[in-house]
């Protein structure tokens, strides 16, 4: 059994929301990526060879092919990887592959580069065993000198700059507590034998498309809250009072007011978290 058959069914049926994931999110700091693969390339990104562990539907995989050279997408769930698939299948320079995130699939020494974005908070996190399995696959595949590239959030983010955490704040608490803190995070990229390089917090950007904003049935919609697994953690109760707040606010014109509040949370303490860390 893997880390990631265990998990199974702890969060939302990924096989059917994958269709919904393509609307609503995309990919976020990819400035950041871009400058440390140029700083570990000496600037010859066309050069990189990069391995995207739990790449989901190929958002990252597919934003970073005209500036890399080659891109390998890892993804364990057959849902997310055939839509990865079919959005990369006109790029030449990205192949897909179903694997998991504690055993990845590929020969030592394969890739310069290892990106992970918005995954470990998957892995089984008791004893953080499922992470420091990740780190140390992640740190197996890379060439002698490699880049590891996470994107995550605090359970702080998780917690507070996303709209489940304030319309269903059970779910999002208990979703919240699956999110690696940073300072363990930190501690066990450093156990695993890489040198963090650089912390950035993303409070000017989202992971949400702005048309996520601007739905009128927000939580009323299936498909919206399948944006943010959160939502598939409340109970039927907190769902319903949920849904009858956001008629209330809608009926008063004060949706927008949610939206308010967590955008200024998120320019606190930023939605998301990217580690750039040496091996």
């Amino acid at each position: 059994l893997t880390f990631l058959d265990s998990m199974a069914g702890e969060y939302e049926d990924y096989n059917t929301t994958s269709k919904d994931y393509d609307t609503g999110r995309r990919p976020v700091g990819l400035e950041v990526f871009i400058g440390a693969i140029a700083r570990l390339m000496d600037g010859q990104l066309n050069k990189a060879t990069v391995v995207d562990i739990g790449c989901g539907t190929g958002n990252y995989a597919a934003a970073l092919s005209p500036f890399v050279g080659q891109i390998t997408g890892v993804e364990y769930n057959s849902g997310m990887l055939e839509q990865a698939r079919r959005k990369t299948a006109h790029l030449s320079n990205v192949k897909v592959i179903q694997g998991d995130a504690t055993k990845i699939p590929l020969p030592d020494g394969v890739c310069d580069v290892v990106t992970c974005t918005q995954v470990i908070h998957h892995l089984v996190r008791e004893d953080f065993s499922g992470l420091c399995q990740f780190l140390k696959e992640a740190k197996r595949v890379l060439k002698q000198k490699g880049v590891l590239i996470v994107n995550t959030c605090s359970p702080e983010q998780s917690l507070k700059c996303w709209i489940s955490g304030l319309m269903v704040p059970n779910a999002g608490k208990i979703v919240s507590e699956k999110h690696v803190p940073l300072d363990i995070l930190y501690s066990k990229m450093s156990d695993a034998g890489f040198t963090v390089n650089a912390v950035l917090t993303h409070c000017f950007q989202t992971l949400y498309a702005p048309s996520v904003f601007k739905d009128p049935l927000g939580p009323l919609s299936k498909e919206w809250r399948s944006l943010d697994s959160s939502w598939s953690r409340a109970s039927d109760e907190e769902l319903e009072q949920a849904q009858l707040e956001w008629k209330r606010r809608q009926k008063e014109g004060t949706t927008h007011e949610l939206f308010e509040e967590r955008n200024k949370m998120i320019k606190r303490i930023g939605e998301t978290t990217t580690v750039v860390a040496y091996k």
